[in-house]
């Protein structure tokens, strides 16, 4: 009977209450893809009063190759048609293709300046170019310029809404963003299957890595270090960067503080735990119970004891450099590598703030 009804379910139940429908199964997205063949119309408008002929059917011929693309493909092919028709996103194209170096990010932002000023060009298509310039950004570990300028854009009108969330919510996942990077995560998986799978996959992992985030742990130390190690890499020396190094050994003076707290507290309950046990405070007998804390010992001894040879000891503690960074590294050897350099720049401000 209980096969009888289960099969019911599945296959009547379906037809009877959904339709036939199998989109009415899924949940409903909160953003859809944009029309393509609509999109590579307006490329193509656009490029007839700029090209003519074997330039114009070249374009239109790799921008016809688009009706059936989405996503990440057609930003790409917006950018190669585009470039065809206007010196400015060709000069472009050619910034974002060559290889990165320290100034390739400003000479990208002044051409793109460039393109906004520019009153021939389309909004819809200087909307794309900025999402193309902001996956440049994320590309090369630029999130705090990427998510600038992701911030004011509209999602909506762009080419591409799965880049968009995605690279927001890689610089929200950076820049320890938790609230908002986890609502992005939330968004952009809601047409999961239709993502590119690096996207799908890379969204999974960031979700995983980023929900048990805390406030002063360990993991948010470890992430606020290794930030600022990415902007120093970057030739980033200024406020922010220094903010984030002070936040750094704030944080762990309050780990430091609850730790000497938690100290303190068991060892005032292994007090009362002893007093508790001698009330009276009487002292126990030879041989009864090893003691707890050093005391004067109630016995009497000789006194003697075999004598050792210690050898010299003039220099004692002077260690040769060599040993003395052998000692240094046995005392460190349970720390993870990048906690070393915070934790030594905390003792050094440690020393120079006594008296």
């Amino acid at each position: 009977m209980l096969r009888i009804l289960v099969a019911f379910w599945i296959v009547v139940v379906p037809i009877s209450g959904f339709g036939s429908d199998p989109q009415l199964l899924k949940k409903e997205s909160s953003w859809n893809w944009p029309d393509s063949q609509r999109l590579m119309q307006q490329v193509q408008g656009y490029l007839d009063g700029k090209l003519v002929g074997d330039e114009l059917q070249q374009a239109k011929l790799i921008a016809s190759n688009a009706t059936s693309s989405s996503g990440v493909g057609l930003l790409d092919i917006l950018l190669a048609t585009t470039a065809k028709g206007e010196p400015a996103i060709a000069s472009l194209k050619l910034l974002i293709d060559a290889p990165f170096t320290p100034e390739s990010n400003s000479k990208i932002d002044a051409q793109l300046s460039s393109i906004l000023a520019n009153g021939s060009i389309p909004a819809w298509l200087k909307t794309d170019l900025q999402l193309i310039c902001c996956r440049y950004q994320v590309h090369h570990d630029l999130f705090d310029e990427a998510l600038q300028r992701l911030q004011p854009l509209s999602q909506e009108t762009s080419s591409d809404p799965a880049t968009w969330l995605f690279c927001m919510a890689i610089c929200q996942h950076h820049l320890m963003q938790r609230g908002s990077c986890l609502e992005t995560l939330d968004k952009l998986l809601e047409r999961e299957t239709e993502l590119p799978t690096r996207y799908a996959i890379t969204a999974r992992l960031m979700q995983a890595d980023i929900k048990p985030l805390k406030e002063d742990s360990l993991d948010e130390i470890a992430r606020l270090m290794n930030d600022v190690e990415r902007r120093l890499a970057l030739g980033r020396t200024g406020k922010t960067v220094r903010e984030k190094e002070q936040s750094i050994v704030d944080k762990l003076d309050k780990m430091i503080d609850k730790l000497e707290q938690q100290q303190q507290q068991q060892q005032q309950q292994k007090q009362q735990q002893k007093n508790a046990g001698n009330p009276k405070g009487q002292k126990a007998k030879p041989g009864e119970k090893p003691m707890d804390d050093s005391e004067i010992a109630g016995t009497k001894g000789p006194g003697d004891v075999d004598q050792k040879n210690i050898g010299d000891g003039n220099g004692w503690g002077n260690l040769p450099p060599a040993q003395r960074t052998e000692a240094l590294q046995n005392i460190t050897k349970d720390l993870p590598s990048h906690y070393r350099e915070v934790i030594e720049a905390y003792f050094k401000r440690l020393a120079s703030s006594q008296p």
